[in-house]
């Protein structure tokens, strides 16, 4: 089943299997010690953990979805401890986006339901070479520390091993001088750009294995605390140039190299995201197509309905003249109108959902689009009999806003409050308050004492087409708020209680651009 330098040899040979599903596990017992290995049952994560305690195995197989404590939180507090274990987790149809989290939390590999015998011997295959590694530049490190008598040997051993180590790398390592010419170029950096190490070292320079400007861009963050330095950068997600002149996204590491306290060189450590940006795309478009169709199936039945009325209305209006009774006749006529008036909503409101994202932004006052909107509402609230308080703090930040985007989003919000009253609702009331957050977001909370919502009904509220409201709602207005919130780069957080009130807090970001002064708190 594997190469030679691994038929011989202990590593890897202890394996827990971790699946709810009995027979999956009993089969993986049996194939796996047909093959002479070592191996342990656990029904859940809670269980897995615990034999692991006392097995202490090399390898987990563990199936990423199962009730209680899952895969990817097993693969979690394993990686949180600093265990030495490599991680193998199965997925199942439709599991693809855990896959993906668990190889961003370093699982050694993933296979698919159901497993063929193929997929299991080259996943166990790359695990046990990642373990064989590790074990032999462990055991290379005791030995060095044992032989300081021998400390030029040593250091030479030392050097032909790291240079091994370097060279087969899966990912890229790429060293270069501060000058930019590239001093290390493996054979795992060859694979992703496809230049060969004496092209690289040769003939190149490292801006040139990025778009154009990133380079510099790089190494300003390197020097900054953004992603773990200053002096080191981790995980920085960036595009590659390869010979060809394809992007391919990297998963980029790197530190500086200081020889008697003065930078001499950068290494840099790249990892090939393509397949895991290819799989988070295909999920991505799995999504939206179920999304689409679970749309299109409540458009269509928003508009049945609202056809229907038409029909009944327009019914009314023909028996109304046939009989010559001119009121059933205006009944039926409301009645239509009524229903062609939901239906120009629903179509605005889709229109504005799907509308591509923001890009006019001008310097916008929040507290005058408050102002304005609620002077807009003013009618409608002396009817309802409904008291408006705002304390809107005075020398907010002036924001780039999309300025109609904003006042529909405060609008609809405002709208959404006076409507969450039931009819026998007495002292009606809505509170707005504006304040900053130093440095961080200016927070519009919009606040009633209305009916409230229920927990299932809080999370869905924002759903396409979800309304509480009936005939009289599109079921879009909360949805579009969102979006609009989210094209902001901004976000909502919503407190409520059944018959009590409702609580939306919208977050915009204060960031550059912005023109504040002092001032103090202003209520009405």
């Amino acid at each position: 089943m594997f190469d030679e330098a691994f038929e011989n040899d202990s590593v890897g040979r202890r394996i827990l299997v971790i699946d709810d599903e009995e027979s999956t596990r009993e089969l993986l017992k049996l194939t796996l010690e047909a093959d002479g290995y070592e191996v342990r049952v656990a029904e859940d994560g809670y269980r897995g953990l615990e034999i692991f305690e006392d097995f202490k195995p090399e390898i987990i197989l563990t199936d990423i979805k199962m009730p209680g404590l899952d895969g990817v939180e097993v693969l979690r507090r394993l990686k949180d401890r600093g265990e030495d274990v490599e991680v193998i987790v199965i997925t199942g149809h439709g599991e693809m986006k855990l896959a993906i989290e668990a190889l961003q939390l370093e699982a050694s590999d993933f296979i698919n339901k159901p497993i063929s015998d193929l997929a299991l011997s080259v996943a166990l295959k790359r695990a046990k070479e990642k373990i064989w590694m590790r074990k032999k530049l462990n055991e290379y490190m005791v030995t060095l520390e044992g032989k300081l008598k021998d400390a030029v040997d040593e250091i030479h051993k030392r050097h032909d091993f790291e240079h091994k180590l370097i060279e087969t790398s899966i990912d890229g390592i790429i060293a270069n001088d501060r000058k930019g010419n590239i001093l290390i170029f493996n054979e795992g950096a060859s694979r992703i750009y496809g230049y060969s190490k004496e092209e690289a070292i040769n003939s190149l320079r490292v801006t040139e294995l990025y778009p154009e400007g990133e380079a510099r861009r790089i190494k300003k963050k390197i020097y900054s605390e953004e992603y773990g330095g200053p002096g080191r950068l981790v995980n920085y997600e960036t595009m590659a140039v390869t010979k060809d002149g394809r992007l391919v996204p990297i998963l980029l590491s790197a530190t500086l190299i200081y020889e008697d306290g003065k930078e001499v060189a950068t290494v840099g450590y790249f990892k090939d995201l393509s397949e895991i940006k290819k799989l988070q795309e295909e999920l991505v478009q799995r999504e939206k197509m179920a999304a689409i169709g679970q749309a299109m199936a409540e458009v269509a039945h928003g508009v049945k309905n609202i056809l229907y009325g038409m029909k009944l209305g327009a019914y009314m209006v023909d028996k109304g003249m046939d009989a010559h009774n001119l009121e059933k006749a205006k009944r039926g006529w409301n009645l239509v109108k009524k229903n062609i008036d939901r239906i120009s909503r629903l179509s605005l409101d889709m229109l504005s959902y799907a509308r591509e994202k923001i890009t006019e932004r001008k310097n916008v006052c929040l507290n005058d689009v408050i102002e304005e909107v609620c002077e807009l509402v003013s009618e409608r609230l002396k009817k309802e009999k409904i008291t408006l308080v705002k304390n809107l703090q005075d020398g907010l930040p002036e924001m780039i806003l999309d300025l109609e985007s904003i006042h529909a989003c405060i609008l609809n919000l405002i709208t959404n409050a006076i409507e969450a009253f039931p009819e026998q609702k007495e002292r009606r009331r809505i509170e707005v308050y504006t304040k900053l957050i130093p440095n961080s977001h200016v927070c519009v909370d919009i606040i009633d004492n209305g009916r409230g919502m229920s927990e299932e009904v809080r999370k869905k509220i924002f759903t396409p087409l979800f309304t509480t409201k009936g005939a009289h709602g599109t079921g879009l207005g909360l949805a579009i708020v969102d979006k609009i919130v989210k094209e902001h780069g901004g976000y909502i957080e919503i407190e409520s209680q059944f018959n009590k009130g409702t609580r939306f807090s919208v977050y915009l970001p204060v960031g550059e651009g912005f023109h504040s002064a002092p001032g103090d708190l202003k209520t009405d």
